[in-house]
This record gives C-alpha cells, sequence and structure tokens, in this order.
C-alpha cells in the first residue's frame, strides 16, 4: 500500500513536470508521513540523514573533477582542435562531415564521460558547418545526438563512477568493461553514416596532404593523450577513480594555461561554477534516490520485482530481455541517474544469483540508460541538440532512427555475449 503510494506519487509530479529529483524527495516525505497512519510512524529527519549518506562516498567526488575537465576542455578550444584532426583524418569518406561527428564524439568521449556536454560542444560547430555544405539540418541534428551517447560508455564515464559506488564494484573494471562496447558503437554509427549518406548523395570533405594531414595530428595530439593518461594512472594503480578525475582537470588546464594559452583566471572560475551546479544537481538526485532505495528495501520491492519477472519466465536470457526493456521504457520518461539509483540495488543481486556477471550487468544498464538519453518525450541529449537547431525533439529522433537501431544490435551483443565486456577487465585487472 504505502511502496503504492511512493510510486504513484513520483509519477504523478514527474509527468506534471517537476523536475525528477523532487518528484522523489517529495514522494518519499509523502511515504514517511503516511506511515504514521497505516503502520507505524518514521520521524521526517530519516530523509535529510538517508540523503547524506547517499552523497558520503569518496567515489563520487570523481564527478565534480570529470565535469570541470569537460568545461575546461570546451572553454580552452579543445574540441575545435579534436574535428580538425577527425575532418583530416575521415572528411573524405562518405559520410564527410557526418561521420566527422561520429569520430569526434568517439576522441571526446575519453575525456568527458558525459554525452550531454559532447553534445553541446560538437553540435555547436559541426551541426552549422554541417548545413552550409548541404546536409539536411534534421540529419545533422540526429547524428550529433546518436553520436554523443558513446561518451557513457568509454571511460571515464560518470554513470560508470556512480554505479561502482551504488553496487560497490570496481570503477577500473567497469571502465575496462566499457571499451570494446564502445569501439562497437562508434564502428557501427560510421557504418550507418557511411551507408546512409552515400545513398543520398550527402557531400564529402576533399582528401587532405599528408602535411595537412600530420599538422591536424599534431594540433590534437596533447589533448588525444588525456584518456590514456586516465586510463594508465588507474592500472598501473597510481590513481584512484577520484584522483585520475583530478590528473585529468589539472592536465587540461595546463594545456589551456600554457600550451595553448586559451584559458585565464576568469574561464577557469566559469568552468569551476558551472560544474559545481551540475553537480549539485547529481547530488541531490543521489541523496533522494538513496533514501528512495532504503524505503523500496524496507517494502521488499526487490522481491516483488523479481517475483514479477520469474512469473514470466525463469530462463536468465528472458529475464535479460525484459530487463532491458524495462530499462529503455522507463529511460523514455526519466533520466539515467534516478533509474539507475533506484533500480540498480534491487535487480543486480537477482541477476548476480542467476550466474550473470555485475561487470557486464553494469555496462548493459548504463547502455540502454544512455539509449534513454536519445529516445522522446525526455530525452536529455535531444533536447540539448534541439536548442542549438530549434528543432522539435521527434523530428531529431526520426532522424537518428538508424543509429538507433544499431544501438540495438550492440546493446544485444554486450547483452548476451559476456567476452565482449569482460574480455578486458580478465586481462588487465585479472
Amino acid at each position: 500500500m504505502l511502496l503504492l503510494l511512493l510510486i504513484l506519487t513520483m509519477l504523478v509530479l514527474a509527468f506534471a513536470g517537476m523536475e525528477i529529483a523532487w518528484s522523489i524527495g517529495i514522494a518519499c516525505l509523502v511515504y514517511l508521513f503516511a506511515s504514521g497512519f497505516v503502520s507505524f510512524p518514521i520521524p521526517l529527519s530519516l530523509l535529510p540523514q538517508q540523503m547524506l549518506e547517499g552523497v558520503r562516498s569518496f567515489t563520487l567526488l570523481a564527478i565534480p573533477m570529470f565535469l570541470f575537465a569537460g568545461y575546461l576542455m570546451s572553454s580552452a578550444g579543445v574540441t575545435e582542435r579534436l574535428i580538425r584532426f577527425a575532418a583530416a583524418l575521415v572528411g573524405h569518406i562518405h559520410g564527410g562531415l557526418a561521420n566527422v561527428g561520429v569520430t569526434t564524439n568517439f576522441i571526446m568521449s575519453g575525456m568527458s564521460g558525459s554525452a550531454i556536454a559532447d553534445a553541446a560542444a560538437t553540435g555547436a560547430v559541426l551541426i552549422p558547418e554541417m548545413e552550409k555544405r548541404g546536409y539536411p539540418r534534421a540529419y545533422a541534428a540526429g547524428v550529433i545526438a546518436a553520436a554523443a551517447t558513446i561518451a557513457p560508455i568509454i571511460p571515464p564515464s560518470i554513470l560508470f563512477v556512480l554505479l561502482g559506488a551504488i553496487q560497490n564494484l570496481s570503477i577500473g573494471r567497469l571502465f575496462l568493461a566499457g571499451v570494446l562496447p564502445g569501439v562497437l558503437l562508434f564502428l557501427a554509427m560510421f557504418v550507418v553514416t557511411y551507408v546512409v549518406s552515400r545513398a543520398r548523395g550527402y557531400p564529402r570533405e576533399p582528401r587532405v596532404s599528408r602535411g595537412e594531414l600530420w599538422r591536424a595530428t599534431l594540433s590534437a595530439a596533447l589533448p588525444l593523450a588525456a584518456p590514456l593518461i586516465v586510463l594508465r594512472s588507474m592500472m598501473v594503480g597510481l590513481a584512484t577513480p577520484t584522483e585520475a578525475a583530478s590528473i585529468l582537470v589539472v592536465y587540461i588546464a595546463l594545456l589551456g594555461l600554457f600550451v595553448y594559452r586559451t584559458l585565464n583566471l576568469s574561464s577557469i572560475i566559469d568552468c569551476a561554477a558551472r560544474a559545481a551546479g551540475a553537480t549539485a544537481i547529481i547530488m541531490l538526485m543521489a541523496g533522494v534516490a538513496s533514501m528512495f532505495a532504503r524505503i523500496a528495501l524496507q517494502e521488499q520491492f526487490g522481491s516483488i520485482l523479481t517475483g514479477a519477472m520469474l512469473a514470466i519466465s525463469s530462463d536468465v536470457h528472458v529475464l535479460l530481455f525484459l530487463f532491458n526493456l524495462v530499462l529503455l521504457l522507463l529511460g523514455m520518461f526519466m533520466d539515467a541517474l534516478p533509474i539507475m539509483l533506484v533500480l540498480a540495488p534491487v535487480t543486480f543481486p537477482v541477476f548476480v544469483q542467476l550466474g550473470v556477471d555485475p561487470i557486464t550487468l553494469g555496462v548493459v544498464m548504463v547502455l540502454n540508460l544512455t539509449m534513454g538519453l536519445l529516445t522522446p518525450p525526455v530525452g536529455l541529449i535531444l533536447s540539448t541538440v534541439s536548442v542549438i537547431t530549434r528543432l522539435d525533439v521527434l523530428t531529431i529522433f526520426r532522424s537518428a532512427a538508424p543509429y538507433f537501431a544499431a544501438l540495438i544490435v550492440v546493446l544485444g551483443l554486450v547483452t548476451y555475449v559476456p567476452d565482449v565486456t569482460l574480455f578486458l577487465p580478465r586481462w588487465m585487472l585479472p
């Protein structure tokens, strides 16, 4: 009874347009207040106590640092250098600037860890240029929106950091597990762009000379080293993911201050303020979702969900399909963070008992939730690109539909071929 009241209150407030963090928090307050009339009173002071407990994690410190690094990267002009490098590398292939967008997002995903940040950075530069070359605005928007979904899969990933903190999983193993799926996403999108652009006759960029390619590579060499520095520092035990995020911030700041001379104290403070604002929203969600998860545990929501799934089938492959379907449907209406914070604690134990590796399940969950960022009506990537292009989200999603189909194919591989996610962790972190 109280669990139903909690869920209905949250859904009603969310669909009424309230921010999801406030929807969850108010739903928890309603539950605590109603508990005194139905069973036994629970003090309202439990909410702030549990919220504080939910964000009291050293691992979560990586989130503001990765966000800070992403904003610094954009302000330092790193994005433009990476776009020039990608254009020199793949611009002459069928797809032209569309494949430049796919390639740039793939490279940037190894630095920011945020799909929204990558979509905003590359979309603001490439979409107007694609329009000038003759690409339809809707297609340009669809390509950039789809390509940005690679960011939460390739390390460093903010969602992997959160999932590791929630489920006490190795962040390093999660990062490594996302590498091959991320590469598969990139290759699948590259192929889709090639096929679509060739069929529709979209333009290509002229092939650059070896000298121009060499200059573009040199210009982007230092930014390209950033993800390698992050991964290497963790692999050799030099730094934890949180410390690696700090290393990334220092590296990007040094590039902007002393190498490119595009950053100053004012711009760094501005980037820090923007990162702090984004972090506050994430931590508020993490805090209230922690309370939601505690209530769900008390109300045996995991047992109810498990029973419902097992009533349909006891076959692990069918259950994984249902798991994907539920996450994709929820992703259409909710942000990735609250879904993960609420569902991970109640679903992971079930699948682990059925023999599914938690690292593989983590990648499956993050990939599903990333796809949710690309689906209307709430998809935040679509909203970000919509602001840039002034197109409605449904128009952008229709243009991104071929890429969404490619994402589904990769999701199937990740779900049912565990070696795709476990090969690198077993090899590098046995």
